[in-house]
């Protein structure tokens, strides 16, 4: 039977888990970080594995992504051979980055499929095509791309956003 602390990190683990999955995450990358989060101590690949019953190769995985991410930082000790593992507290830091990342990102692509939707709108306009339908085609891009630019806005502005958060 677990103890109250395990049932405790458990639920943290999975309600992290959850939420990141919710946004898009991997659900075992969130699981992991969450488990860092919570460990006193730095952790193995083997060790988290054990605890999130996670194969080696999933964690070898998502440990890469986590440190891609600045999440996770390799911690040495002495008199230990393999790899240990903690946290970047910061999480404010990683969760604003991975939304402007994740941002910038959808409106790059966005930005591309409404440029190939405006140019197939002006060839059609030529030919015998119905003007009204591409007209309100037209302007339903032109709001959209109203949008994007709301949201490139608030990708470049979301250092400030950072700093408030640190007071």
């Amino acid at each position: 039977m677990e103890n109250k602390t395990e049932e405790i990190r458990d639920r943290f683990i999975e309600a992290v888990g959850n939420m990141g999955e919710s946004i898009g995450l991997n659900r075992t990358v969130c699981q992991i970080y969450a488990l860092l989060y919570m460990s006193p101590d730095p952790l193995s690949p083997a060790d988290i594995g054990r605890l999130l019953g996670v194969s080696k190769g999933n964690i070898s995985i998502n440990m890469k992504k986590l440190e891609e991410w600045n999440a996770v930082k390799r911690v040495w000790r002495k008199g230990y051979a393999r790899s240990l593992y903690s946290a970047n507290e910061d999480i404010e830091s990683i969760v604003i980055e991975k939304l402007k990342t994740g941002i910038e990102k959808r409106v790059s692509h966005m930005r591309d499929t409404l440029a190939e939707l405006k140019t197939s709108i002006k060839s059609e306009s030529g030919k015998r095509g119905d003007k009204k339908i591409n007209r309100h085609y037209s302007d339903s891009i032109s709001r959209m791309e109203g949008l994007l630019k709301h949201s490139e806005l608030f990708t470049e502005n979301i250092d400030l956003l950072k700093s408030l958060l640190k007071k």
